[in-house]
């Protein structure tokens, strides 16, 4: 395995905004349904192989058909998947940078190359030298995440539509983690275009990171073509019970992303105001940012036991976005520490 970036992003803080969790944990009501599903659950047995129920309670909230889903131990496990299934030794992916770290992982587990895209300060990047630069590559894959992790920034799906037509031969995977806080989906496109491939997980708007649940999506006979090769039992009885049971509350979570892309907003209009410190637009759940003052400005956060993600080597860091008197603290932290980089 090649030298990749490891990763790491759980701390100790008091407050921890550094892992684009969800602030809220699942509520009363769902644990007590399922601390009744425990008391029925036959843990002699192994679990269901095809996860039925659960596809078809992620189906039902999505208004798919089932046939249009994997199950598998988060949305990793799935990227992992589609990885070693399609690329190899002397394969190429194409991504961008900065993207999501775990690609480079799986990919330099199938001994395959990553070639990325750069892109510009704020997450943007043109669509058609983005296609060019691939072509250039001839490379095997297309993935990247959409919202950008770690960005924010969003590829709207008229733009997404001209990459999987530009590679109709190679599967085209757009990493949905952040989708539910996002505009738009191209969950719509699956029957439009047979090489494309969406990843979706409950660790991030269903706030059930702890469960390690996600989804891979495409075209009927795409799944069929995968279900062979996925690991068998890849997902226990008692986190596939979970899982429906959450699934069952979609419309609360609903209304738990609604808050969260408000104060997103919120914070960001704010925000931009500062000198010192440069952020981005975002739609998914959390903010990234820049500043020639970082070291100073994690310090600040650390006095106030605030975890951010921080980029080492690199001006950027991250920060989710949490409660609404998480938010308060970590905007009175950044325009205090804006308002002495000023007096400096």
């Amino acid at each position: 395995m090649k030298n990749i970036e490891s990763y790491a992003a759980r701390t100790n803080g008091t407050v921890m905004l550094n892992a684009n969790e969800c602030y809220k944990n699942i509520s009363g009501e769902i644990v007590k349904e399922l601390q009744e599903a425990i008391a029925e659950l036959e843990f002699n047995r192994y679990p269901d192989e095809s996860s039925r129920e659960l596809i078809q309670a992620y189906a039902n909230v999505k208004k798919l058909d089932a046939g249009y889903l994997i199950a598998g131990n988060g949305s990793d496990e799935m990227l992992g998947l589609m990885i070693g299934y399609f690329l190899g030794k002397g394969k190429k992916l194409l991504t961008l940078s900065p993207d999501f770290s775990m690609y480079d992982y799986y990919a330099s587990m199938h001994e395959s190359e990553v070639v990325k895209f750069p892109c510009e300060q704020d997450g943007s990047f043109s669509i058609a030298d983005f296609i060019e630069f691939g072509r250039e590559h001839h490379v095997d894959m297309v993935l990247f995440s959409n919202p950008n992790n770690p960005t924010g920034h969003f590829v709207s799906n008229a733009q997404l539509c001209k990459i999987a037509e530009a590679f109709p031969r190679i599967p085209v995977i757009i990493d949905e983690a952040y989708g539910e806080f996002a505009k738009e989906s191209m969950l719509a496109y699956l029957d439009t275009y047979h090489n494309l491939y969406v990843t979706r997980t409950l660790s991030k708007a269903y706030g059930f990171a702890g469960a390690r649940l996600g989804f891979l999506i495409s075209c009927p006979s795409n799944i069929a073509k995968l279900k062979p090769v996925l690991v068998p039992y890849n997902i226990s009885s008692l986190t596939q019970r979970a899982g429906v049971i959450v699934l069952r509350h979609a419309a609360e979570y609903e209304l738990l992303v609604e808050e969260i892309q408000l104060e997103r907003d919120m914070l960001y209009h704010k925000l931009k105001q500062l000198k010192n410190v440069t952020f981005y637009p975002s739609q998914a759940n959390y903010l990234y940012g820049r500043s020639s003052y970082k070291q100073e400005l994690l310090k600040a956060m650390e006095k106030e036991g605030i975890v951010i993600r921080n980029y080492e080597g690199k001006d950027s860091f991250r920060i989710t976005v949490g409660s609404p008197a998480e938010n308060a603290i970590v905007l009175s932290v950044l325009q205090e520490f804006d308002r002495k980089a000023v007096a400096v």
